[in-house]
């Protein structure tokens, strides 16, 4: 929906539609870092909308902030950095003037700019759980990378894999069905390093970083053949399905999520 939203606004706010930006100009906007705060679930029927604008104009870059609303109540927020980039040398270039100038007229008055916000060192644990997931072409733009929204995919599918071969509590039986939990998102933080591309082997290593009462922090590391390729930092909430309500990590859980907090002794 992000990603939708951002097109909107190069086509409607910028007058620049994205396949005359990509194909014409041969410029592309990738995903730098992005922070994904959910204040509250947003349920089928509801009708959500989004306000952007932008924080910040940096030399090739440009922050915004993003908002997502049902009825004037705020379900999520989100600072998005994103870079313009040459399609042709895969490098990040100048903004254009012209694009700055129409960029200009959504800066948020008085906005400060911030720092971008962090995931983790990098540095993957010994035992943490890993994930194997084949850059497929249906996760893939026309040249071949990567999409960015497919990660948010990737990294449900592993943190789904870690529940089904990790701690031993499958999505399909155990947690859902005879337990009858839930794990939603409370934020997410995203940052990308390098692209990925279509036929590579993407190895992501998961691990806990804070176990709360009914929330637990978890880092994520994507690699290609051992190269660093993204990092997440991930908030999620387990909840009683029942209720909608949040809910203490059952005891057999936790202990097995324990196994998979950070050590002191880095691989």
């Amino acid at each position: 929906m992000v990603n939708d939203l951002t097109e909107d606004w190069f086509e409607r706010g910028l007058a620049t539609p994205f396949n005359e930006f990509h194909f014409e100009q041969g410029y592309g906007v990738p995903v730098v870092n992005t922070r994904v705060d959910f204040i509250k679930a947003c349920r089928l029927g509801e009708q959500l909308s989004f306000e952007l604008g932008i924080e910040s104009l940096g030399g090739s870059s440009i922050v915004l902030r993003i908002r997502g609303l049902v009825a004037g109540e705020e379900r999520l927020k989100l600072r998005h950095k994103i870079a313009v980039i040459s399609l042709k040398a895969h490098r990040a270039i100048a903004l254009p003037d012209e694009l700055r100038t129409r960029m200009e007229r959504f800066l948020i008055s008085g906005a400060t700019p911030t720092p971008d916000p962090p995931t983790h060192d990098g540095r993957v644990p010994a035992g943490a759980f890993r994930s194997r997931h084949l850059a497929r072409f249906a996760h893939c733009d026309p040249a071949g990378v990567v999409f960015y929204p497919r990660f948010f995919q990737l990294f449900s599918d592993v943190i789904e894999d870690w529940f089904q071969s990790g701690i031993d509590c499958p999505f399909g039986g155990a947690f859902m069905v005879a337990r009858n939990l839930r794990i939603p998102s409370l934020s997410i933080t995203a940052e990308f390093l390098r692209v990925c591309r279509m036929g590579e082997f993407l190895d992501f290593d998961l691990w806990v970083t804070r176990l709360g009462r009914s929330s637990l922090d978890l880092a994520l590391a994507g690699s290609v053949a051992g190269e660093p390729r993204l990092r997440a930092a991930w908030t999620v909430c387990i909840i009683d399905f029942a209720t909608f309500k949040s809910t203490p990590i059952p005891d057999d859980l936790r202990t097995r999520m324990e196994t998979f907090q950070r050590s002191a002794r880095p691989d």
